[in-house]
């Protein structure tokens, strides 16, 4: 059984490049006293390095995916406090995979108060890491460090409630 909810994990397609990255550059921001963070993958293929310039591009910004080895969504034991995708189409996956998560499964994006997807750069050259690790960083420094700060919601709205409207802001009663 898995205790009290805590932590980010980090979710993609394969766990190679993207939520990797995000786990490596949010564990290089907080170090050991802030919120832990994990990754997975929807679709991965467990046990596979980080792509290896995926891997320069965290190197890059103080990051480190050297030791990084894949898992499936399936294979996660811990119980995160918030999930956070890459895609709308992955939080969509997390939601039908592990449907316990699914009011604290969001786009990254979205949860910071931003919007869009981070795109794959999977099979594309030095540029794109570089592009998608910078991406991620400056999304990550909104998320805040400490369990004690840990708002429902960075970006104004929860998980739960984006994309609708209150019944107060849309003039609809219940």
């Amino acid at each position: 059984m898995m205790g009290e909810p805590r932590g980010y994990l980090f979710v993609c397609t394969g766990n190679t490049c993207r939520s990797p990255m995000a786990e490596a550059l949010w564990k290089a921001r907080v170090g050991t006293g802030g919120i832990p963070a994990w990754s997975a993958g929807v679709s991965a293929w467990s046990g596979q390095p980080a792509q290896a310039l995926a891997v320069e591009a965290v190197a890059a910004l103080g990051g480190d995916l050297s030791i990084h080895l894949s898992r499936d969504l399936s294979e996660v034991t811990e119980n995160p406090w918030r999930v956070l995708t890459m895609t709308a189409a992955q939080t969509d996956a997390v939601k039908a995979l592990r449907p316990e998560w699914a009011s604290r499964t969001s786009l990254l994006t979205e949860f910071v108060g931003d919007c869009g997807d981070i795109p794959d750069p999977i099979g594309q050259g030095r540029e794109a890491y570089a592009a998608a690790a910078a991406r991620l960083k400056e999304l990550l420094a909104r998320l805040p460090e400490q369990a004690d700060r840990a708002p429902e919601s960075v970006g104004g709205k929860t998980p739960a409630s984006a994309g609708q409207d209150s019944p107060s802001e849309s003039g609809e009663a219940e």
